[in-house]
This record gives structure tokens, C-alpha cells and sequence, in this order.
């Protein structure tokens, strides 16, 4: 080999084969491109995002504002970014402390955040509701599942009645059903005492919603054309 050759590039390093005198190995040689930020870029960054935090930090209102409510809206929102700043730099600090601690906790976040996106609404409940009933429809009295008949003819019945509610956590949703219709107005409807109850809510639970799917009302559907009786 009598001079360098280049076999990767990927774009951010180049790494040369050199023929040292008096060498019969080859040596690698490791050229830095010009893509990979420097020592002194870095360090030029920081000194500019210093630079700019401490002419935010130096800003002063105008005289004829001094006193009046610019001066206290101005003061707010200029302690407000420094807050932030100061939160942003602690907690860049503390994931490279305890990367292993940051990672769990940035994990759980994304998990709770695509849970929460995927979190089904009544609406559609109605439609996974509607969907069933129709495909049980079709299928001959004789053939029906009656676990599956039943279901859809409760929830067909409490939807009739009103009594239908949805409670949202953020990444799960519970449809359940309440003692009365909204517009109802007696007094055990109103009245704060005779409301359902915390202890004995999970009895009125009637389908548990997450990740997109309806599961309680999936496995009463799931065989909704075999009548075991008939078999």
C-alpha cells in the first residue's frame, strides 16, 4: 500500500489505512470531519447561551413604565424563563448522574404518554357498541351467544335510559352506569347524599377502555355466533 485509503465514510468520521516507513502493518488513522462539532464549538455555544441568559437577566423596563402593571407583567415572565432555565440545567445534570434512573423515568413518561394518546372516548364505545349489535344482528336467534345477547341488551337498555357515563384517568377509561339521567331531577337524583358510592363503584363498572380497545365488551363478543345450548 503506498497511500491512504479510505474505506468508511459515514458522514461524520473518515477513517484512512496509512503505510508508516519501515512498517508492514497498516495504521489507522481516524480524520475528523469537519460534521462533528469540536471542543471549541461547544464551548463557543456555551459562551453564547451564557452571554444571552445574562442580557435577559440585565433587561430593565423603561423609566415610563416603572410602577404600573408593565413593569410587574415584564418581571413575571423574565423570572418565569429563568425558572426554567434553572429546571432545564438541574435536570440535564441529574440524568447524567443517574442515567440508569433518568432512563426509567423517561421510559414510564413515553409509556404514559402513549397510553394517554390511545385512550378511547365514549364515542368510541358507541361506535364498538353499535358495531356488535349490528353483527349480532345478523346471526339467527337459534345461534346466539345468549352471554353476548344479554351484554348488548343491557348496554342497549342503560344508553335508552341515560344512565351511561365515562370517567377518564388519562391512560385508561371506565364506562359505567349512574342511578339516573342528567336531566332528571328528583331529590334522590340531586341530593349529594344518595349519589353512587367510591366503596361499591367497581360494580357499576360495565367496560374498561385502554390501548384502543374496549376489553370487557371484546370478550363478550368474542364467540357471539356459538349457542353452546345447541351444539
Amino acid at each position: 500500500m503506498t497511500g491512504p485509503s479510505n474505506f468508511l465514510d459515514g458522514g461524520h468520521m473518515h477513517v484512512q489505512l496509512v503505510q508508516l516507513p519501515g512498517k508492514k502493518a497498516s495504521t489507522c488513522r481516524i480524520l475528523e470531519s469537519s460534521n462533528v462539532p469540536s471542543t471549541d464549538n461547544i464551548e463557543a455555544l456555551k459562551q453564547k447561551r451564557s452571554e444571552l441568559l445574562a442580557r435577559l437577566e440585565a433587561l430593565e423596563v423603561p423609566e415610563k413604565y416603572k410602577g404600573t402593571i408593565w413593569e410587574k407583567w415584564a418581571k413575571y415572565w423574565k423570572n418565569l424563563v429563568i425558572d426554567y432555565k434553572e429546571m432545564i440545567v438541574d435536570t440535564g445534570r441529574t440524568m447524567r448522574q443517574r442515567p440508569v434512573r433518568s432512563g426509567i423515568y423517561l421510559s414510564l413518561l413515553g409509556a404514559g404518554y402513549y397510553c394517554g394518546v390511545r385512550n378511547p372516548d365514549e364515542r368510541d364505545f358507541v361506535e364498538r357498541f353499535r358495531h356488535y349489535g349490528n353483527e349480532l344482528s345478523l346471526v339467527h336467534p337459534a345461534s346466539q351467544n345468549p352471554e353476548a345477547t344479554r351484554h348488548i341488551q343491557f348496554l342497549q337498555r342503560c344508553y335508552n335510559e341515560g344512565i351511561v357515563r365515562r370517567l377518564s384517568l388519562g391512560v385508561v377509561s371506565f364506562i359505567w352506569v349512574d342511578n339516573y339521567d342528567r336531566a332528571v331531577a328528583v331529590y334522590k337524583a340531586i341530593c349529594p347524599y344518595l349519589q353512587p358510592r367510591y366503596m361499591t363503584f367497581h360494580e357499576r363498572v360495565v367496560d374498561i377502555g385502554f390501548n384502543n380497545r374496549w376489553w370487557l365488551l371484546e370478550r363478550k363478543m368474542e364467540d357471539y355466533d356459538v349457542n353452546e345450548e345447541n351444539l
